[in-house]
């Protein structure tokens, strides 16, 4: 039988009484509306682990849900054999992300199963990177990426250094979901712990490593040579994990001006200069520009708190700063790479985008002759592919993105890399400063090469219980009642990607989609494109939207259209 949120609450009352936890129940109790959205569910265990607000209850980030958690993966990997192999575990600068990260250690160790812990914040990639270098059977992260500071959260990796793949998340949730009893879960003692060698702290020597790695992915050595003592940079770590990393390989690369956002520089859980610590805000780049202008800087680097994401920004000739939208910063990396390896090519290489990042890198591999592979949203899926490769002998991976600022080179990380991006823009950078250009002058000149494509975001946020439930319906309205034209233009085919099948509307012929399930739906028009799926870390429904066209008038025109069309649809739904 199924508890009430106020059996439940009651239940946490009864356990937690005369604890320092106490008080904290106590207004919760008070408060009917929050006490129901902290009990009413479990907090969900996904694909990418769990992500939400700190605070207490079963919907809710901390040191209980974060055992439990914990003692559903121990037990998975005792299941299949792989205590002695091991987890990694990092966290980022969030609130009490040091804390959820020994308690997952301390949880495993009394479980059995082997643990290296990083001694201090690192990144994400970094802790792909140490799945991979100690050979591990998983990886736990602790950080929430880019929400805002009241949000934190658990994410889980594979052997492969890679998000857990889907099965396997959903084997591991079966496990927590049989632990009933969330407060008999309980931690070793870390002395303990250490003193039967079941905990272990990561030192200095893998950082060393991956330093090395990131460097190896530069392509052009010259050109950073070139420019190295003229290219002007101001770097914002938005008070994470970034500032360590990013700023060792750019200064072991040699770049002279190099200057970083003193008011972000250190880690710091609240996140006081930005509303939100995410480098797709243009807002996360104020306090940047402000440096800029003093300095004299030529272009902006943003980092989120665990620096899988990097956020661009350009001066123009007018002296402002032009920020780069996600697929903008992806096709500058992806035809830069292309353009530079045509004499060092197997003739197997693939490219890996999301579904929902631009097409305009369908045309630019083409152009290359370079597979381009399409995945899901979730970079998870990305690493997918180059696991695929390496399982299989087939393909040479050459570059990886999604829309959302994540960007990938190389195999040694398979989790979006930001340090590895900012590696790769700068050194595209100079590139094209000894020929004149800034990245803006280089993007103009590929939208003048391959055609203009414009390309927005929408989303609706809709807290709470009743907001997801709002979130779920929206997708399954337009779902059962498929729109036959947007903003006036003529469905030409669409696609669902949970009945996982398409279909041309021309003709009516349908077929198969092979990709795995996903609440997702696409709607293509003549030039231009429409994708609504809720979001699977967020109270979120988000639209993607693109249109192209040979000129920049064309290609807006569409698209202006298809904003104020699909954003009324997002109203309609969603009110």
């Amino acid at each position: 039988m199924t508890m009430s949120y106020k059996d439940t609450y009651a239940a946490w009352s009864a356990a937690l009484k005369g604890t320092e936890y106490e008080g904290e129940l106590a207004q919760i109790g008070a408060d009917d509306a929050l006490c129901e959205d902290s009990f009413y569910k479990p907090l969900e265990f996904g694909t990418a682990g769990m992500r939400g607000t700190i605070g207490l209850g079963t919907n809710r980030m901390n040191i209980f849900t974060v055992r439990q958690a914990t003692k559903g993966l121990a037990d998975y990997i005792n299941e299949i054999g792989g205590a002695d192999r091991g987890v990694a575990i990092a966290y980022d600068s969030r609130l009490y992300s040091d804390r959820f990260a020994l308690e997952t250690a301390l949880v495993l160790c009394q479980n059995g199963v082997k643990v290296y812990l990083y001694e201090c914040l690192h990144s994400v990639p970094q802790l792909s990177y140490a799945v991979l270098k100690l050979g591990c059977i998983a990886g736990v992260v602790i950080t929430a990426s880019h929400n805002p500071p009241q949000y934190n959260g658990y994410k889980v990796y594979g052997e492969d250094g890679g998000q857990l793949a889907v099965e396997d998340a959903a084997t591991v949730t079966g496990y927590i979901e049989k632990i009933t009893d969330i407060f008999s879960v309980a931690p070793m003692e870390q002395k303990a712990a250490e003193e039967a060698g079941l905990l272990h702290f990561i030192g200095k020597e893998i950082d060393e490593q991956y330093y090395q790695d990131v460097l190896s992915v530069c392509i052009n050595r010259s050109a950073i040579d070139a420019q190295k003592d003229s290219l002007n940079i101001v770097y914002t770590p938005l008070h994470g994990t970034g500032n360590i990393p990013v700023r060792t390989v750019l200064g072991r690369l040699g770049f002279q001006h190099l200057y970083v956002v003193k008011e972000q520089e250190l880690p710091d859980p609240k996140f006081p200069t930005v509303s939100a610590p995410n480098p797709e805000d243009p807002a996360a780049f104020v306090l940047a520009t402000e440096l800029a202008n003093q300095v004299g800087a030529d272009m902006l680097l943003a980092t989120d708190p665990d620096c899988d994401r990097l956020g661009v920004a350009v001066r123009q000739k007018d002296g402002s700063f032009q920020v780069l939208t996600g697929n903008q910063i992806g096709v500058l990396l992806l035809d830069y790479i292309l353009s530079q390896k045509t004499g060092d090519r197997k003739g197997d290489e693939f490219v890996v985008k999301s579904i929902v990042s631009t097409e305009m890198a369908d045309v630019i591999a083409a152009r290359y002759g370079v597979e381009l592979r399409r995945v899901l949203t979730g970079f998870k899926f990305i690493a997918e592919q180059i696991k695929l490769s390496e399982r299989t002998g087939k393909g040479t991976f050459l570059f990886g993105f999604e829309e959302s600022f994540g960007y990938l080179s190389g195999t040694f990380v398979r989790d979006k890399d930001a340090c590895i991006a900012a590696t790769l823009t700068t050194e595209m950078a100079c590139y094209y400063a000894e020929k004149g250009m800034n990245l803006y002058d280089a993007l103009c000149a590929l939208y003048e090469k391959y055609g203009y494509f414009d390309e927005k975001v929408l989303s609706k946020t809709l807290a709470g219980k009743e907001g997801i439930a709002k979130i779920q319906g929206a997708v399954k309205t337009v779902r059962a009642n498929a729109p036959k034209e947007i903003a006036g233009y003529p469905i030409t085919a669409y696609a669902d990607y949970l009945l996982q099948k398409q279909v041309n509307c021309a003709t009516g012929e349908e077929s198969a989609i092979t990709l795995p399930q996903s609440d997702v739906l696409s709607y293509q028009i003549d030039g231009g494109s429409f994708i609504l799926r809720p979001s699977g870390t967020e109270p979120k429904l988000k639209a993607y939207l693109s249109a192209s066209g040979k000129t920049q008038a064309e290609a807006d025109e569409k698209f202006d259209k298809l904003v104020t069309a699909v954003s009324a649809l997002m109203d309609e739904l969603t009110k």
